[in-house]
């Protein structure tokens, strides 16, 4: 399994797996973004941050076919929710309902939540209700992921956001509750993000982003902004009339500027700490646990009936409806993803019809819409746009490899020329042979062959072919790879002149080294660290 954590200017991941209640992390890697890709956790450039990712997992050697991310974004609204206990009641559809009406929320937001616990004790007449911590995040940026990762083509599990994820990993540690209320606080150069913890339960969250304007564009703008987010936590807190203060802050993420907040910290009596390793987790030892927190947390199994945190198991019908209306083009391939859920959807609600027939002209009218011949026809449309995506993609792929294949083949230009003829002339000087001459160049497919001629004694000739050899290895600054000689003969001195030398010839086959493909991928911004903890 794969997990990620998200943000606007790094992607961090894990590869790992769950057994037991315990985490084994195989390896970890990092992804530094260029700004644009990502705003406010909404993917802006889906292709081009699935080809980053893709080129992370290739690198790093994480292929997986299953993923879970952890995202942060600032158009993430955090709420807590008394919501009454009712029997028979679809909860997550009342919590919906109920966020919506409270904040003015229509269907494009994705609503998840965690049962905190119960009220306290209701007054005479009062009905037994929920302690909810409710998350609304926009539609649009949950898509965004499920876009990104289905060009990947791996199966995107869960979607959550990164406080429901550092939860997890704070209560795997069985002392942390003698800390609380405590503060959990992740530090970013792009954002900060608070979590309060009481009674042993998250109870609020705040994601702020920062930005060094905002601080004069000070040099220390995230500790200005990690110190004034702190003190508003809790002036917050303050007002909820718990009868308890604050008294630890634990930091994880880009934890450099620690000892620095400690030292600030203590001027308001308290205690800080970094995270610390669950004892479920192993195999971290690598990686610095505290940047890929949120990641390893998303990996802990959730209890399905009180934590409903995964954003993708949400009532998406009216969101799908709405897409199409406004795009009838690209945002239908969203459609086919999303038809069995709706079925699903429309399943539940009809057993709900049975008891209030309210419902059942809002089932009709996705029962319609579902059937619609419009809809059929463009579910069909979406069935040929994505064959033919995939013909365009392995012509694509096919393409690409022709282009660096011959791109890599070597150049064979006069200057290669003269650098044979150089280091033959520099050959023969070795055995003082003056008269000397290479014929019959020819060159195929990275391949040069030629025949040499010069004037030698037997004795040189002996020697001068395996010297040539070595030096065209040698002396070539690079140039080939490999060199031997054929056909070798030796002629006798002239008889009209018995003091010349005789003749040498000797055929010669040079292998040129490739060149290095000019094609890569833009990798300009992509800074890169992994931690391989196996």
């Amino acid at each position: 399994m794969l997990s990620f954590d998200i943000t606007d200017r790094n992607i961090r991941v894990v590869k790992g797996v769950e057994s037991n209640g315990k985490i084994k992390i195989s390896s970890a890697a990092t992804l530094n973004i260029e700004e644009g890709l990502i705003v406010n956790g909404h993917v802006k450039d889906v292709p081009n941050v699935a080809t980053l990712i893709n080129g992370v997992l290739k690198k790093n050697k994480m292929p997986d076919k299953e993923a879970i991310i952890s995202i942060s974004s600032n158009l993430t609204i955090f709420k807590e929710m008394t919501v009454a206990k009712a029997k028979g009641q679809d909860l997550q559809k009342t919590v919906k309902l109920q966020m919506q009406a409270e904040l003015n929320l229509d269907d494009t937001y994705s609503v998840s939540y965690i049962v905190v616990g119960d009220v306290a004790a209701p007054a005479e007449g009062g009905e037994p209700a929920y302690k909810i911590l409710a998350t609304a995040c926009p539609y649009e940026i949950v898509n965004s992921y499920r876009e990104v990762f289905k060009l990947l083509g791996i199966s995107l599990k869960s979607v959550m956001v990164g406080c429901n994820c550092i939860t997890k990993v704070l209560l795997a540690d069985t002392k942390i509750k003698s800390k609380m209320p405590l503060l959990a606080v992740q530090i970013d150069n792009n954002f900060i993000s608070l979590n309060l913890y009481e009674q042993g339960q998250l109870s609020f969250s705040r994601f702020a982003s920062i930005d060094p304007a905002d601080y004069g564009n000070s040099p220390d703008y995230v500790f200005e902004a990690v110190n004034e987010n702190i003190f508003r936590m809790l002036q917050f807190h303050r007002t909820r009339n718990t009868g308890e203060s604050i008294e630890n802050v634990i930091f994880y993420g880009d934890t450099h500027e620690y000892v620095r907040l400690t030292d600030e910290l203590e001027k308001l009596d308290l205690k800080t700490s970094l995270i610390n390793v669950p004892p479920q987790i192993h195999g971290h030892e690598n990686l610095e646990f505290s940047l890929y927190a949120n990641a390893i947390g998303a990996m802990f199994k959730r209890n399905k009936d009180t934590e409903k945190i995964n954003l993708l198991e949400t009532d998406l019908g009216t969101a799908v409806k709405n897409k199409i209306k406004d795009d009838n083009s690209g945002n239908l391939l969203i459609l086919a993803g999303l038809l069995v859920p709706l079925i699903i959807v429309g399943g539940i609600w009809g057993v709900q019809a049975l008891r209030n027939k309210g419902i059942e002209s809002d089932i009709k009218e996705c029962d319609d819409f579902i059937n619609s011949k419009d809809t059929i026809d463009k579910l069909n449309h979406v069935d040929n746009l994505e064959s033919l995506r995939n013909q365009v993609s392995a012509y694509h792929d096919r393409i690409q490899s022709a282009k660096e294949a011959f791109l890599s083949q070597p150049e064979f230009t006069g200057l290669v020329y003269d650098k044979i003829e150089e280091i033959f002339a520099a050959s023969c000087e070795k055995y003082s042979i003056k008269e000397h001459e290479i014929v019959s160049p020819a060159y195929t497919n990275g391949v040069i062959t030629f025949s040499v001629s010069c004037d030698a004694t037997d004795a040189m000739a002996q020697e001068l072919p395996a010297t040539f050899m070595t030096d065209l290895i040698e002396e070539s600054d690079g140039l080939f790879l490999a060199a031997e000689y054929t056909g070798y003969t030796a002629s006798e001195p002239g008889v009209d002149d018995p003091t010349s030398n005789g003749t040498v010839v000797f055929n010669t086959t040079v292998q040129m080294k490739g060149c290095e493909s000019p094609y890569h991928p833009d990798e300009t911004t992509d800074e890169e660290t992994s931690a391989d903890a196996e």
